[in-house]
Parts: structure tokens; sequence; C-alpha cells
């Protein structure tokens, strides 16, 4: 049987992407082996470690719930989504957009926040949505870093400027988006997971436990 340069194209470019998908998914499946107990160990230091809903969709990663974290926490949830290695194309654009495996964090506190902070590039929408907001308080840019962008209400006296920068002073290059606000969720976090690793996931928790209160 003679094939023609189409078709021959086709066949090769299909079994590239038959083997990009057998080899990220099981990059992807090692990958939250060492995640889940990782992320499991941090979270245990503040209460009882469930699992949540599974993640919509394709998304690959999973979800960890804690149940009457200690105080001053109300609530702790947390997300963690792998890049769609099993994709080819999709990792490609993920790539290309800055997006790799990421942390999600989702924290209510007992009691509400007395300020409200923002960080992220300074491109970011939210970001950019929240600083032009005119039906919320208004945010002061306080500092421009190379990577990230940090506004704040101004709220004389607060201790939690200091601390959010101490966050990410200790961890510079993980912190993605980090969002203090006075609406519950009072803590929305992103982080880069692949840095974010190389240390103790239990010290990124007991700093999120000291922002409040």
């Amino acid at each position: 049987m003679n094939l023609n340069t189409g078709t021959w194209v086709v066949l090769i470019l299909c079994g590239v992407l038959l083997l990009g998908f057998i080899l990220g998914y099981y990059y992807n499946r090692q990958q939250a082996e060492k995640i889940f107990p990782w992320l499991q160990k941090g979270l245990a230091t503040l209460g009882t470690v469930t699992r949540g809903d599974k993640l919509p969709g394709m998304a690959t990663g999973g979800r960890l719930e804690v149940h009457q974290p200690v105080a001053p926490l109300k609530t702790v949830e947390t997300v963690y989504l792998l890049a769609p290695r099993e994709n080819l194309l999709f990792w490609i654009f993920s790539a290309l957009q800055g997006r790799g495996d990421e942390l999600i964090v989702w924290v209510t506190y007992q009691s509400k926040p007395e300020q409200s902070v923002e960080v992220a590039r300074r491109t970011n929408r939210q970001y950019l949505k929240r600083l032009n907001d005119p039906d919320k308080p208004a945010l002061t840019v306080l500092e421009n870093s190379g990577r990230l962008q940090l506004a704040a209400e101004d709220k004389p006296g607060s201790a939690i400027i200091g601390k959010v920068q101490a966050l990410l002073q200790r961890y510079p290059n993980s912190v993605l988006r980090l969002s203090l606000r006075p609406d519950k969720p009072h803590l929305f976090l992103r982080i880069n997971l692949r840095i974010m690793r190389h240390a103790p996931a239990a010290e990124l928790f007991t700093e999120l436990k000291q922002l409040v209160g």
C-alpha cells in the first residue's frame, strides 16, 4: 500500500501525540503520588485531612480539605493541578502562558482580615480588576518587584502587610497570586508547585495560619 506525504505526516503526528499522551500520563501519575503525601502531611498539622470532590473535566490533580482546623482557621481547602502533559498541544499552550504545576489554597479565618491585600503580576486580569473596582476599598500599590506587584488597603497600625511581605520574602519564586480580603474565603493563594515542593508543606501552612489573628 502506497501512502502519500500527507498521510505519512498525519500518521507521524498521531504517533507523536499518542506517545506524548502515554509519557505525560505516567509522568503526571508519578508526580501526583509524590505531591499527595507531601501536601497531606503539611495539612495534617492543621487538623483532620480528607479528600474533596473529584476535579471537573480533564483536570489532573486532586483536592484535599481540612475539617475543624486549629484556630484562627475556620476552613481550609486545597487543590493541586498538574500541567496537561497528556495532551502535548495543550501542554505547549499552557507552558507558553507560563502555567505549570500549581497549588491553589482557599482559607477562611475565624475573623475576617482587617486589611485587604493583593499580590500578582502587573498584567493579571483579576488583580487589575480589583485595583479598579470602585465598589471596594481603594488599594495603593506599595511594592513593585521584578515579578510581582503588591497593593493594599490603607490601614494604619495593621500588621498584615508585614506578614505578607515576610511570606513573599520566604517564597519569592513560588507565589503566583495572593488575595487577602474580608469576603469569604478570606485568602486565595496560587503557588508554583514545582518550586514549593522543595520546602516542607507544613512551613507554608504555618505562615498562612499566622497571616490573620
